[in-house]
């Protein structure tokens, strides 16, 4: 509990700085704030002309639809401001700060994960925002239950991707230019904002998002909670999903501090 607290002052200065320093650049800010909203807008545009053609796609209507895109770009909002520090892994490895991160006190891969980016705090409230309209538009009935176990499997999707990033971003003690990696990471994370229906018809890709690529458990899980459809043995998956990534990210960092060889600048 004590070095949480100190972790936690330290992130709040941290955080302090970083945000201080995007002040600086106001309009750039605001015009990636706001990027970032119209790319959210024009893909719920395609969906909802995707819907206009159908009533039903995979079981899922379009405010069932709402319900999760709702949650995915909340998720990936908070996400890309908070999340995915363990990509910064690979810079650090690149540009040689890893070894002067490494020097502060406590934890070193806390410090070589934190991550801050205020332009999407907008996104992921504009996701928000969408989540709670699509109750009214799908008549969502919200009960004490469903709200506590909705948290508790949005805590855990935030906390599976920060192990996924961790393991990402550590190729690089391995494979120096990692870029292509990382972009497989950005691929794997889009699939999270379908539903886990859609991936049946291929049974390797349906296979993968609950097991390789565990994608269904950041958004679709939630969301199914949130609209009644509970199934307790995907929820021990998630759980279990994340129990496994996160041994790997511990394994694949201490690995990785062996292997690594840098110069501090």
């Amino acid at each position: 509990m004590k070095n949480f607290k100190k972790f936690f002052r330290v992130y709040r200065v941290w955080v302090k700085m970083v945000w201080l320093y995007h002040l600086e650049y106001r309009f750039n800010a605001i015009l990636n704030s706001f990027g970032s909203v119209f790319w959210l807008l024009g893909t719920l545009f395609i969906y909802r002309l995707i819907f206009s053609q159908v009533r039903v796609l995979a079981g899922w209507r379009w405010e069932d639809l709402l319900v999760l895109y709702g949650i995915y770009n909340f998720w990936w909002g908070m996400m890309s401001v908070f999340g995915i520090g363990g990509l910064r892994i690979a810079e650090h490895i690149r540009n040689g700060s890893l070894d002067r991160v490494l020097l502060w006190p406590g934890s070193g891969l806390f410090y070589a994960a934190m991550k801050f980016e205020p332009e999407l705090l907008l996104h992921s409230f504009s996701g928000l925002l969408i989540f709670f309209l699509s109750f009214k538009a799908g008549g969502v009935i919200l009960t004490v239950p469903h709200i506590f176990l909705f948290l508790v499997v949005l805590l855990n999707a935030f906390i599976l991707i920060f192990f996924a990033a961790v393991i990402f971003g550590c190729t690089a003690f391995w494979f120096t230019e990692n870029s292509e990696v990382v972009h497989f990471f950005w691929v794997w994370e889009t699939l999270a904002q379908y539903p886990s229906e859609f991936f049946k018809p291929l049974k390797f890709l349906s296979f993968a998002v609950y097991t390789v690529i565990p994608v269904v458990f950041i958004a679709a899980l939630p969301a199914e909670v949130i609209l009644g459809k509970i199934n307790w043995n995907l929820i021990a998956g998630a759980f279990l999903a994340t129990f496994i990534f996160g041994l790997l990210a511990r394994a694949m960092w201490r690995a990785g501090l062996k292997r690594h060889t840098g110069v501090s600048i």
